[in-house]
């Protein structure tokens, strides 16, 4: 096992690591740097362009802050051109959205809300859906890995409520264990044939079998199969539908929850001219945003970020080639120069995007000394506590001294941020691209890393 990669020795506590862990020396890159040094303590294959898999999101991030701006908000809006007489609103009701990437259930509810309190109980009319602010992309959903049912393989669309999904909630009794959805949209039935059993928790998804059966009127979430008493409350989130039927169904069953009539149809449109502004709602501001994208690597967040990047710097409607157009040529304008640099579509759920460890180095470095840095490292998870680091680092030093970034797809393992150790503060990569890299052995090597940086003299 040789330890060098273009002259450069791997020291001998990181070399027993690789070969303890059967990591090939070719198949990871490692660039460890004091914030404010001259050159990197370690630069290892760091030339060597990767897939970053989540950690290109870091990229996405820092353009996003100083294009948009930590302020920048998004609005979904219900509009009219129709009389409310009497409580009737008689004409249509348009819903309006902009790409917002965090316009959960409560936030919907809020708006439509915002409808029962300006006195309107009925909409005589039809609902519109105008998502034209986003061109979404056309392929289908599951096209990364046929997995249809996967919240992350949600197409980002401009009007996109709850990322499009049923959290579907399990609670043993007695006898038997309920299934219970939220939201439960109108267009979606729930048939329950999960058997309660006894023995240990374990990997109770691998029992739980859902079947999604599409009919004309509806669809069937069918569940079969075990799960165990031991697991006590647990849930699932699932996509069921499309996204016009899911918004439908879900406006459908919260406008009945607060009393609203609406014997319509739901139907695709554009806000016609001279419609008016019923009531809207705003998102959380982009620093926030970020909090969500960065430390729960959320796919369809970063993806509406990038799309809202092309809508806002080059037009309506925003396109994914739009918004990495805007990246590029941020990148170059403040000469940040990338030249192994890859996107796709900017969040790392691609084979096909590359970047190096330097250069992921490079961005954080630019974010670190920026004036944006408190936002920018507030966004990362922090080892041992939050996010996608919760669980890692637990009993270790680097606990509560690390926020990084992660990154993980088949084959592919990643990890960068910042690392300090009393008063000094380094930037850390490590990109791994072999096999075996998203098994426990590749993120033994990860930590591994790190953990020598940290307890180094």
């Amino acid at each position: 096992m040789s330890g060098s990669a273009c002259g450069v020795i791997l020291p001998a506590p990181l070399l027993r690591l690789f070969a303890r862990e059967h990591v090939p020396l070719n198949g990871i890159s490692i660039y460890l740097r004091r914030i404010h040094a001259r050159a990197p303590l370690l630069s290892y294959n760091a030339h060597v362009a990767r897939d970053p898999a989540s950690v290109m999101k870091l990229v996405t991030a820092l353009v996003s802050l100083y294009d948009l701006g930590p302020a920048y908000t998004w609005t979904t809006g219900a509009y009219t051109r129709g009389p409310v007489v009497h409580g009737v609103l008689r004409g249509n009701l348009y819903l309006r959205g902009d790409g917002d990437p965090y316009l959960i259930t409560k936030s919907f509810w809020d708006l439509l809300h915002g409808l029962r309190r300006l006195g309107i109980h009925r909409i005589a009319g039809n609902v519109v859906l105008d998502e034209h602010y986003l061109d979404a992309p056309r392929a289908p959903r599951g096209a990364f890995d046929g997995l249809r049912d996967r919240t992350y393989n949600v197409r980002p669309q401009a009007l996109l409520v709850n990322f499009q999904a049923v959290e579907f909630r399990f609670i043993p009794g007695h006898s038997n264990v309920r299934v219970l959805p939220d939201p439960y949209p109108t267009t979606l039935r729930v048939v329950d044939r999960l058997r309660l059993v006894g023995g240990s928790c374990g990997d109770w998804r691998a029992d739980v079998h859902l079947q999604i059966l599409h009919h004309k009127s509806d669809n069937v979430a069918l569940f079969a199969g075990r799960y165990p008493r031991a697991c006590g409350p647990q849930h699932l989130y699932r996509v069921t539908d499309n996204n016009r039927r899911y918004v439908s169904g879900v406006f459908t069953e919260l406008w009945r929850e607060q009393g609203g009539v609406f014997n319509g149809r739901f139907l695709r449109g554009r806000l016609p001219r001279g419609a008016r502004l019923l009531y809207a709602v705003h998102s959380r501001p982009l620093a926030d945003i970020l909090r969500s994208v960065d430390k729960y690597s959320n796919n369809v967040m970063g993806r509406l970020l990038v799309m809202t990047l092309g809508a806002v710097k080059e037009g309506v409607p925003g396109t994914t080639a739009k918004g990495l157009a805007v990246m590029r040529a941020w990148l170059a304008r403040h000469h940040l120069h990338l030249p192994h640099l890859v996107l796709r579509n900017g969040v790392g759920l691609s084979r096909s995007e590359r970047i190096t460890a330097a250069e992921v180095g490079r961005v954080l470095r630019y974010a670190y000394n920026g004036r944006y840095m408190p936002e920018y490292v507030s966004s990362l998870p922090i080892a041992g506590i939050d996010g996608t680091l919760r669980y890692r680092f637990l009993g270790s030093p680097v606990a509560g001294h690390l926020h990084g970034k992660t990154g993980t797809i088949n084959g592919v393992d990643t990890l960068a941020g910042y690392l300090q150790r009393g008063r000094r503060r380094y930037i850390v990569v490590v990109l791994e691209d072999y096999p075996e890299a998203d098994t426990e052995s590749g993120f033994q090597a990860e930590d591994g890393v790190i953990k020598w940086l940290y307890a180094r003299k």
